[in-house]
């Protein structure tokens, strides 16, 4: 009889040839599955990155008009306005003076426009002149102006700047000047307007009394 184990077929043993193409086979399938990897990553990666390029880009223009603005440009016409200031020498504006008052004035500026630009606010282009009724009380064109000079400065976009206070005598001006020397004007509760123009640009008035 004879043996059942010696029926059992004995396992094919594979070449070294069949192993190498085994293995290039799943080194092939490796590398095609990192591939598909490499590619939906990349692929994700790059929607990423085009979703905040496109907010960047976006927001250049913006930044591109802020960069490119040139504070040395003329400030264009209507965009300064001028304010006439009436007070003490600290500045703080009254609108009524006693006696022993020296009322002093200055002026401000404000440039309305988007950008930066440059404005002439130098004592050669700055003016005042005080009213009452339709007679001139006061003109700073009559004032010695022979150390006046220009002088440009740059005004920031939504910024306001101030003039050095100046103090007024209270006196009339003519042909012989504007302070010292010069007539009295009428106090006691008389009543004025004052206006300042800088530049060409002529401020609204201001009312004032002298007690």
């Amino acid at each position: 009889m004879s043996n059942p184990r010696n029926n059992r077929r004995r396992p094919q043993q594979l070449t070294p040839e069949v192993y190498r193409r085994r293995r290039i086979i799943v080194g092939v399938g490796l590398l095609l599955v990192l591939a598909l990897v490499w590619w939906i990553f990349a692929t994700i990666a790059g929607f990423i990155n085009g979703i905040f390029h496109h907010d960047s880009a976006s927001a250049a223009p913006s930044s591109s008009v802020s960069a490119s603005a040139n504070p040395n440009a003329v400030c264009p016409a209507g965009a300064v306005t001028v304010i006439a200031g009436i007070g003490n020498q600290s500045q703080q504006s009254g609108n009524s003076f006693k006696a022993t008052d020296s009322p002093y004035l200055w002026f401000q500026l404000t440039n309305n426009s988007s950008t930066p630009c440059t404005f002439d606010a130098g004592t050669a282009v700055s003016f005042y002149k005080i009213t009452s009724g339709s007679t001139v009380i006061w003109d700073s064109h009559q004032c010695d102006r022979t150390q006046d000079a220009s002088s440009p400065i740059i005004l920031q976009p939504g910024a306001t700047v101030s003039s050095q206070p100046s103090s007024w005598m209270k006196v009339f001006s003519s042909s012989t000047g504007c302070s010292t020397g010069q007539k009295a004007v009428p106090t006691k509760g008389a009543s004025y307007h004052l206006t300042a123009t800088v530049n060409g640009i002529t401020s609204s008035d201001v009312q004032f009394m002298l007690n």
